[in-house]
């Protein structure tokens, strides 16, 4: 498996949002490669534990993007979104987003 950082690297969200966010996969496929199996699992940074209740939903694929729902930030802490996806068999990427909840 392998873990790249996204563009931007981090991202601000208000507690009071719900956003859905998207994962462009393009630059780590290979020619007829689909991203498949995507899984989110998103970690609050403070308390080094899961943030499910962060989740809205499972991800879901759309061609070479993977969309995300986040919802129900703390104020105040910053959580990291890892999306896994399976681009061919043994290929394994994760997309790594920084989400800081100022408010």
């Amino acid at each position: 498996m392998s873990d790249v950082n996204v563009t931007p690297r981090s991202f601000t969200m208000r507690s009071t949002e719900t956003l859905p966010l998207v994962f462009d996969a393009t630059n780590l496929l290979a020619a007829g490669e689909t991203p498949s199996s995507p899984s989110a699992l998103l970690t609050d940074l403070y308390t080094k534990e899961v943030y499910a209740a962060g989740l809205s939903g499972n991800p879901t694929v759309s061609g070479d993007d993977i969309t995300q729902t986040v919802t129900g930030l703390q104020p105040g802490r910053n959580y990291r979104l890892a999306i896994t996806f399976t681009a061919a068999a043994g290929k394994i990427w994760t997309m790594i987003l920084n989400i800081s909840c100022p408010s």
